[in-house]
């Protein structure tokens, strides 16, 4: 497994801290590191607010830039739309192609136009704008709709020491199977996992003794909450990349150092099926 490089709070604030990284020179410190840690990708999107802009702005070269696509409801001539947004995308962030672009969201693929969708997405690799294609999910049920119809390079799904439902529904394993890219996404739960529980603010105090219980469990096994959510990712041999977000290179460097060390063998797992705290659109 291998570490990859969350942009959602590039130019936009982003999280349960609203982390905005907007300077010139942070992003610069943060991708040098990265260079010289061996991080490949970079998971990018035209949604995350200026983010494209600012990398643009730096050489990109040694990345392997991961896009998404998101539609909206009443849109039709998808195959103009959509290269449209790539080339536009590409152009922000002066490369020649996309290492994969995924379906932001599994509903942009109903029933009357999933097949063009399909189509339009083996036609970008065909014009080489792009080397795979694949789909972030939020729930592993969102795999069950377009299995039958479609396979995805890759597959981007949240995992943490709450939300094991990729792992429990069997589903890591059968992308396993099929050489499907697995990349982990939502690591720290937006950084709600990483907070002191007595900051954690009002809006989740309906789940106190969860989080309390999370708290208490890092404190009696003697380890910090990054290293235990760090620890449970690496836990999984069947995932490609962790996507990780960070406030700064300080934190990246602290995430990085933390991921090369030895994992420890613990069981601090917390799995916890309530979609209202471990889906973060419900926040």
């Amino acid at each position: 497994m291998k570490i990859g490089i969350g942009t959602a709070n590039f130019g936009q604030r982003y999280g349960i801290n609203r982390i905005n990284i907007k300077s010139s020179q942070e992003i610069h410190n943060i991708l040098n590191l990265a260079t010289h840690s061996g991080i490949k990708i970079l998971d990018s999107s035209p949604n995350y607010g200026n983010s494209e802009k600012l990398l643009g702005k730096k050489k990109l070269d040694s990345f392997k830039i991961v896009t998404k696509i998101k539609l909206l409801p009443h849109e039709t001539k998808l195959k103009k739309i959509i290269f449209t947004k790539i080339k536009k995308s590409l152009k922000k962030l002066k490369i020649k192609k996309f290492y994969a672009v995924m379906v932001h969201r599994s509903s942009d693929l109903n029933a009357a136009r999933k097949e063009e969708f399909f189509k339009i997405l083996r036609e970008l690799k065909g014009e080489n704008l792009v080397t795979k294609t694949g789909i972030s999910i939020y729930d592993p049920k969102e795999l069950d709709k377009i299995w039958s119809s479609w396979k995805p390079d890759i597959v981007q799904c949240p995992l943490n020491i709450f939300d094991q439902r990729i792992y429990n529904s069997g589903w890591l394993t059968k992308l396993k199977k099929y050489n499907i890219e697995v990349h982990a996404r939502s690591i720290f739960l937006q950084g709600l996992l990483l907070m002191d529980y007595k900051n954690i603010p009002k809006k989740f105090h309906n789940w106190n003794n969860i989080l309390k219980k999370w708290s208490d469990v890092c404190k009696k096994n003697n380890i910090s909450k990054i290293d235990a959510c760090l620890n449970f990712i690496k836990s999984f041999k069947n995932i490609s990349h962790a996507i990780v977000g960070f406030k700064n290179a300080s934190e990246l460097k602290r995430i990085i150092l933390s991921f090369k060390s030895v994992r420890k063998k613990l069981n601090i797992a917390l799995p916890f099926n309530d979609v209202d705290l471990i889906d973060p659109r419900l926040w």
